[in-house]
């Protein structure tokens, strides 16, 4: 990530400076924050362990330390406590969401299994779309 670059080279003065001053970036970087707060990457995790071969789940680590790592940068230059500190209704909206979608991505994840084990049927189809929608609209803007 940029910012982590940014971060790297000592311009953290100047990325706060960018923040508070400069609506654009600032907007921005709200817009990426909400995005990394809605994020879970345990849930990937879980993904990963059930669906993607052991050869090709570095991958999947590889992307859950960058997200990390984007999370860690955000927060330096913005000084949030935590993702979207600033938002007690976004950051309520998050909280009180996951324990409705995490089991919903479970269900998914077996579903998933089921289907790529060539025994996929019109039932198990339906009920896998049924789990993309309740996602998406447990993520709302970012399903």
């Amino acid at each position: 990530m940029a910012i982590g670059d940014a971060l790297a080279r000592g311009e953290a003065d100047a990325l706060r400076t960018m923040y508070r001053e400069w609506p654009f970036f600032r907007s921005a970087l709200d817009l990426i924050e909400m995005v990394l707060a809605k994020a879970d990457a345990r849930i990937a995790a879980q993904y990963d362990r059930e669906l993607v071969p052991a050869d090709l789940q570095g991958l999947g680590d590889d992307l859950r330390a960058r997200l990390q790592r984007a999370v860690e940068s955000v927060l330096r230059v913005t000084g949030h406590p935590e993702l979207v500190g600033d938002n007690p209704v976004l950051r309520r909206s998050i909280n009180v969401r996951n324990p409705y979608v995490d089991p919903i991505n479970l269900v998914q994840v077996e579903l998933l299994r089921r289907s790529r084990s060539g025994k996929a049927d019109e039932t198990l189809e339906r009920a896998l779309l049924v789990t993309m929608n309740g996602i998406a609209a447990g993520l709302r803007n970012t399903g």
